[in-house]
């Protein structure tokens, strides 16, 4: 009887944990940022397309700033990426960073 009650706590607690995502664009986030609506949008639609096709997502807060100025390069070469699909992700990146410090 204790393991179920035990287990119903953990699932309980579980449920309550916020998941951990990357931030959906918005305006504010664009005001914020200084980067377009629009460019946010498409930056996240590649990193949402893209950077999980050969991994996990990483999140943006998970590595510094300037760590991806290199990391993204280099995913998006790798990934056959444009370069103004790449210009907005690191730009997408960047400011979904600056939300969740």
């Amino acid at each position: 009887m204790k393991r179920l009650w035990f287990g119903l706590g953990i699932l309980t607690l579980a449920s309550c944990a916020t998941p951990r995502t990357a931030p959906i664009p918005d305006t504010a986030m664009a005001t914020r940022s200084g980067v377009t609506y629009e460019t946010l949008q498409k930056g996240h639609a590649v990193y949402l397309a893209q950077c999980g096709r050969c991994h996990e997502h990483i999140l943006p807060q998970d590595v510094s700033k300037a760590d991806w100025h290199v990391v993204v390069p280099g995913m998006s070469w790798n990934a056959g990426i444009s370069a103004a699909d790449e210009d907005a992700l690191t730009a997408y990146i960047l400011a979904a960073k600056r939300e969740t410090r």
